[in-house]
C-alpha cells in the first residue's frame, strides 16, 4: 500500500527476502573477521556506534554469541530507529523485534504528522522506515561476522526473525503498482484486543489514492496508528504476539488479491487463510480480539469493494468461547458463526464425522434445484468461493475444539464435571454398541452422519451461509450443526443425555420458489447404576423437503414440476439389568412425491408416489429361567426395570 521503494520491489516481502549476510545491501564494512583482534572492536565502534561497548565487550568474551545476544544486538539496531521523543513508552516489558519494527514506522510516521508533511512526504518516510529495518538485519549481520559469531544457528535465528517482522509489517506495507490513480483506491487494516485485565490494544492502518478534480493530481492519504489503553505484562505481550502472528497472516492473503478486486465475482482468497491459531489462544491473559481488512477499488461495475470482519471472545463466566465471521466480495457473502463451550475432550472420530457431515451438508445444499445432474447453483465461480469460505468454517471448527480440550486440562472444575461423568459414560456406550455381540443397532436405510454413541468434544451451536447477488438471480445455502449435553441425577441412576443436529438449507431468496430443506437428528440417552450401563436409547431421523419449479413464459410465472417429503426414522431401546438383555429396534420410512407429466391439457397434471415401511424387533437375551422360577429375582428385575424406564422417561 506504499510507493515501490525501488522501483523493482513491489512490497516488504521482496525486500525482506534478501539473505541477512548479503554484503550489498549493508551499512557496515568490517575490515576484521576475527573475534579476539581488537582492530575489530574499535571498527565496528567507529562504523556501528548503535551497539554498546558493553555488548560488543561480551560478545567479545564468547566464542559463539548466543540467540540471546544476537536478539540484543538486533533490539539496539531497531531501538536506534526511532524519530522522536513523543514514541509511545515501552512499557513494562522487553519489546519484541516486530512490535520494534512496527513502532519504527509509526514514529518516523508521527514525527511527519508533526512537522504537517504532506501525504507524498508521508509515503517517502514509510519507504525509509521500511529500508532502515531492512539495513537494521543486515549490520546485525555483519556485526556478528566481524566478530567471527555468523554461525548456522545465527543466522537461522536472523531469518526467523526477519520472516515474523516481515508477516507482523506486511498487512502495512503492502505496496501495489498503479497506472491509473482516478480509481480512488483505499485500503484498511483494523484490529483491536482486549487482555482478561481490561487493557485495550488498538492498530489502524489506513491507505488510499485518488484524484483531485481541483489540482488535476494524484494525491495519497496515509494514516496508520498503535494504541494501548493500560500497561501490558510480559505474559499479556507474549499473548497479544501469538494474536498478531496469526491475524497478520490471514491479513497477507487478504490483500494479496487487491489487484483483481474489480472482478464482480471474485473475493478475497480464503484458500490459504487460516484460524488455526485459535487452537492456542491465550484466555488467561486475553478475553477477545476483534479485526477488519477492506479494500475499495472504485470502477466501472461498482464491484470493487471487499471486506472481512472477525470476531472471538471468551468468556469465563459462562465457559463459553465465540467467533462471527463476515465476508463481502463483489456479488459474494459469506457468514459464518461458532458458539462452543470451553469444556471438552479429545474425540477425533468424532470430529471427523462432524466434517464429514458438513461436506454432504454442503452437497446437499449447493445442488441447483432445477436440475438433476448436481452441478452447482453458484456456478463454477461462485462454488469456488463458497467452498473457500467452507474450508475456513471448518478450520474454526476443529481449532475452537482444540482450544476446549486445552482450556479443560487447565481447569479443575471442567475435570470434575467432564472427565468425571461423560467421558466415562462415552466410554461404556461405545463399549457397548461397538463390542456387544448382543447389539442390533440402528438401521442403516439412512445412514448416520452424524456419529453414535456420545461425543466427548465441547458442546457449540454453529452456523455457515453463503449467498451469491446477481440480481434476479440469488441463491442462498444454509448449514447449521450442533450438539447439546446433560447430566442428571436420580437416587443411584445417574445419565448423560446428548442431541446432535445438522441441516441444510437452498433457496433463492425469493427470486424464486425453488427450496432444499434436510435436517438430521441423533438423540442418545444413557442410565448408569454403579459404573455399570443399565440402560441405553437412540434415535436417528432424516427428514427431507424439497420443491422445484420451472418458468413458464407464456404464464409469465414459476410453476411447480416436483414435490417431495421424506423421512426415516430408527430407534432402538436397550435395558441391561441383572445380565438380562433387553433391546427393541423399530425403524419407519415415508415418502409422498408429486410430478408434473405431459400433458394437451391445459389443466396441469401431476402423478403422485407415495410409499410407507414399519417394523419393530423386540430381543430378550439371558437366563430366563431364573425369571420364571424364582418371585423374589422376578420382583427385584421388574423393580430395577421400572426405576431405569422412569429415569430415562424423566430426563
Amino acid at each position: 500500500m506504499v510507493n515501490n521503494i525501488l522501483g523493482s520491489q513491489a512490497n516488504l516481502s521482496t525486500m525482506l527476502a534478501q539473505s541477512v549476510n548479503n554484503a550489498n545491501q549493508t551499512s557496515v564494512t568490517p575490515s576484521l573477521r576475527t573475534s579476539g583482534d581488537l582492530q575489530a572492536i574499535n571498527d565496528l565502534q567507529t562504523n556501528a556506534p548503535k551497539i554498546t561497548n558493553e555488548l560488543l565487550n561480551q560478545l567479545n568474551s564468547e566464542s559463539i554469541a548466543s540467540n540471546q545476544k544476537v536478539g540484543d544486538i538486533l533490539q539496539q539496531q531497531l531501538t536506534s530507529l526511532f524519530t522522536i521523543s513523543s514514541t509511545p513508552s515501552m512499557l513494562n516489558y522487553k519489546l519484541s523485534n516486530e512490535e520494534l519494527a512496527l513502532r519504527t514506522v509509526i514514529s518516523s510516521q508521527n514525527e511527519g504528522l508533526l512537522k504537517k508533511e504532506s501525504s507524498g512526504q508521508l509515503i517517502e518516510r514509510l519507504n525509509t522506515s521500511v529500508k532502515n529495518i531492512q539495513n537494521a538485519y543486515a549490520n546485525t549481520s555483519d556485526i556478528l561476522s566481524s566478530l567471527g559469531q555468523l554461525g548456522h544457528e545465527q543466522k537461522t535465528f536472523l531469518a526467523s526473525s526477519q520472516q515474523r517482522v516481515e508477516r507482523t509489517l506486511n498487512p502495512y506495507m503492502e505496496s501495489t503498482n498503479r497506472s491509473k490513480y482516478e480509481d480512488d483506491d483505499n485500503y484498511l487494516f483494523e484490529l483491536s484486543i482486549k487482555t482478561k485485565e481490561g487493557d485495550v490494544i488498538n492498530i489502524t492502518f489506513n491507505s488510499s489514492q485518488g484524484y483531485d478534480e481541483k489540482t488535476g493530481e494524484a494525491v495519497d492519504g496515509f494514516s496508520l496508528s498503535y494504541e494501548v489503553n493500560g500497561d501490558l505484562s510480559e505474559e499479556e505481550h507474549k499473548a497479544l504476539s501469538q494474536v498478531l502472528n496469526g491475524v497478520g497472516e490471514m491479513a497477507d492473503e487478504f490483500f494479496k488479491v487487491s489487484e483483481n478486486s474489480f472482478s464482480p465475482i471474485i473475493v478475497p482468497n480464503q484458500t490459504d487463510m487460516s484460524l488455526d491459531f485459535l487452537a492456542g489462544f491465550n484466555s488467561e491473559q486475553l478475553a477477545g480480539f476483534n479485526v477488519s481488512f477492506s479494500t475499495t477499488q472504485n470502477d466501472a461495475l461498482d464491484t470493487g469493494e471487499n471486506n472481512l470482519d472477525l470476531s472471538y471472545s471468551i468468556d469465563e463466566a459462562s465457559n463459553q468461547q465465540a467467533l462471527v465471521f463476515k465476508s463481502e466480495g463483489g456479488q459474494n457473502e459469506i457468514d459464518f458463526a461458532l458458539d462452543m463451550s470451553t469444556i471438552g475432550g479429545k474425540d477425533t472420530q468424532q470430529i471427523q464425522q462432524y466434517l464429514a457431515s458438513l461436506d454432504q451438508s454442503l452437497e446437499d445444499s449447493r445442488v441447483n434445484s432445477t436440475e438433476d445432474d448436481k452441478k452447482s447453483a453458484f456456478g463454477h465461480k461462485g462454488d469456488e468461493a463458497m467452498q473457500q469460505g467452507f474450508a475456513l468454517f471448518k478450520g474454526a471448527f476443529a481449532s475452537m475444539s482444540s482450544a476446549a480440550e486445552r482450556y479443560s486440562n487447565l481447569e479443575s472444575l471442567a475435570d470434575q464435571q467432564f472427565n468425571d461423568g461423560r467421558a466415562m459414560v462415552a466410554d461404556l456406550v461405545d463399549n457397548m454398541i461397538i463390542n456387544d455381540s448382543r447389539y442390533q443397532g440402528l438401521a442403516d436405510k439412512a445412514p448416520n452422519t452424524l456419529g453414535s454413541g456420545i461425543s466427548k468434544l465441547a458442546d457449540f451451536d454453529a452456523t455457515f451461509s453463503y449467498a451469491l447477488d446477481n440480481g434476479d438471480y440469488q441463491p442462498k445455502s444454509t448449514i447449521e450443526l450442533s450438539q447439546a449435553t446433560e447430566q442428571t441425577q436420580l437416587g443411584d441412576l445417574s445419565g448423560v443425555t446428548q442431541s446432535k443436529n445438522v441441516s441444510s438449507h437452498f433457496d433463492y431468496q425469493y427470486s424464486r420458489p425453488d427450496y432444499y430443506d434436510k435436517e438430521e437428528s441423533y438423540n442418545v440417552g444413557t442410565a448408569i447404576k454403579n459404573k455399570e450401563l443399565v440402560g441405553l436409547e437412540q434415535s436417528h431421523e432424516v427428514d427431507v423437503d424439497t420443491k422445484m419449479h420451472a418458468f413458464n413464459p407464456q404464464t409469465n410465472q414459476y410453476e411447480l414440476q416436483m414435490a417431495m417429503k421424506e423421512q426415516t426414522v430408527s430407534k432402538s431401546d436397550i435395558r441391561l439389568i441383572d445380565d438380562i438383555w433387553l433391546e427393541a429396534n423399530e425403524n419407519s420410512h415415508n415418502m409422498s412425491k408429486k410430478e408434473r407429466v405431459e400433458s394437451d391439457e391445459k389443466q396441469a397434471e401431476f402423478k403422485t408416489t407415495s410409499s410407507h415401511s414399519h417394523n419393530k424387533l423386540v430381543t430378550l437375551i439371558g437366563d430366563l429361567d431364573k425369571l420364571a422360577e424364582n418371585k423374589d429375582v422376578r420382583r427385584e428385575f421388574l423393580t430395577n426395570l421400572s426405576q431405569v424406564n422412569f429415569f430415562m422417561d424423566k430426563k
